[in-house]
Formats: structure tokens, C-alpha cells, sequence
């Protein structure tokens, strides 16, 4: 069994020819993988859309558990962390598509897709840009802070990001501010950053994934 942020770290040795990758996908969920310096997985579960990122004990919770867990990584850097900030962001939604709505609060990924849609549609706006884009800085600061914290347990020279939330200048504007954050923020910390055109972004997983060789049983 392999995570798609596994196919990602996989697709970013494949393209880059380095180890010491971790692959970030931001799509439903965070989906984080690790490939060492040799350009190979671990053998263990590198699902680091749960390590806890939010000290707050109010921060959001996650719906799989029951709201037991409070400020699991993949509820910022997925299409949830967008879609919680989307009215805040002055995203015109649906009354029931305001966070915390009980809509938002479940385990159903089709809401939040919708929702992220028109976030991406708003940047578009002239008007709105302005405001919607402080949307992807805030995630753009959360991108950065975690990726420090994943410093702190494995040797990251290389990040590549894919998923629908890095998608156009949106996901531009989040990438720079994550930047931001490490350059100002943990100046010690040097790490490349990798991405892809939009169409990559959104099926790069998919084509990685078909490359992968078979096991037989």
C-alpha cells in the first residue's frame, strides 16, 4: 500500500534525480510521503497529515475521530484549510458552506471540493483577488511552519508539491509565502522547493503511481 504523498516523493526523484524528498500532496487531504537519500520509501508509514501542527486545544478538529484530535496538519494544508477560510477570505458561499456549519464538520470530501472551486473562481476576480488571496498566505504560513517541524525528524533537501489546492496563482502565492516563512523564520533550514504545471498538479499522482512496478505474490 502506498499514500499519494508517497507517489509524490516518488515523482520528485523521478524528476529531480535527488533524495531526501518529501512529497506533499494537497488535495482532500494532505497526503505527505518521504523518499531517503537514496531515493527509496522508508518501508514505514510516513502519514504526516497527522502530526499535530496546532497547539490550540480550540484549533480544528478532525471528523474521522469524532472531533477526539484537534490540529492534525491535513485540516490546514489539504482543501479543508482552504475551505474554512473561504467566507473569512470574502468567498461568496452558501450559508451552510460557512465553517463551522455542521455541512463542513463531516467526513465528505464533495462539499469541500465545491467550495475550493469557488475560491479558485474568486482569485479570478479582480476585485476579490485582493482579499481571497490572503486565503493561500495563510496557508502559505501553516506550509512553512510544518515544514519545519518535519525538519525536526527527517533530512528534507527537496519538497514537491502537487494537489488541487497548489493550483494556479493561488497555490503561487502560497508557495511564496512558505518560503517567507523558512527564510525569515529558520534561516539554518535550506530546502528546494518543486512543482508542476497545473495539469501535473491535478493527475501527476495518477501517472507516477502507474509507473510503479508490480509485487508478486
Amino acid at each position: 500500500v502506498i499514500n499519494d504523498g508517497e507517489v509524490t516523493a516518488l515523482a520528485a526523484v523521478a524528476k529531480i534525480g535527488e533524495g531526501n524528498v518529501m512529497g506533499i500532496s494537497m488535495g482532500s487531504d494532505e497526503g505527505a510521503g518521504y523518499a531517503n537519500k537514496d531515493g527509496n520509501l522508508t518501508g514505514w508509514i510516513n502519514e504526516m497529515g497527522y502530526v499535530r501542527i496546532d497547539m490550540n486545544p480550540k484549533g480544528t478538529c478532525n471528523p474521522w475521530d469524532g472531533g477526539v484530535h484537534a490540529g492534525c496538519s491535513h485540516m490546514y494544508l489539504g482543501q479543508r484549510g482552504a475551505t474554512k477560510l473561504a467566507a473569512k477570505g470574502g468567498v461568496s458561499v452558501p450559508e451552510n458552506n460557512v465553517y463551522p456549519h455542521a455541512d463542513m464538520l463531516t467526513i465528505k470530501h464533495e462539499v469541500h471540493a465545491q467550495v475550493l472551486k469557488m475560491i479558485q473562481e474568486a482569485m479570478t476576480d479582480e476585485e476579490k483577488e485582493p482579499k481571497v488571496k490572503e486565503i493561500y498566505e495563510t496557508i502559505g504560513v501553516y506550509l512553512g511552519y510544518t515544514l519545519a517541524q518535519y525538519t525536526e525528524f527527517y533530512p528534507i533537501d527537496h519538497v514537491m508539491l502537487l494537489g488541487r489546492v497548489s493550483k494556479g496563482k493561488g497555490g503561487d502565492i502560497m508557495l511564496d509565502t512558505a518560503k517567507k516563512v523558512l527564510a525569515e523564520e529558520f534561516p539554518d533550514i535550506k530546502i528546494t522547493f518543486h512543482t508542476a504545471d497545473d495539469h501535473f498538479k491535478a493527475v501527476g499522482q495518477c501517472i507516477a503511481a502507474a509507473a510503479l512496478p508490480a509485487l508478486k505474490s
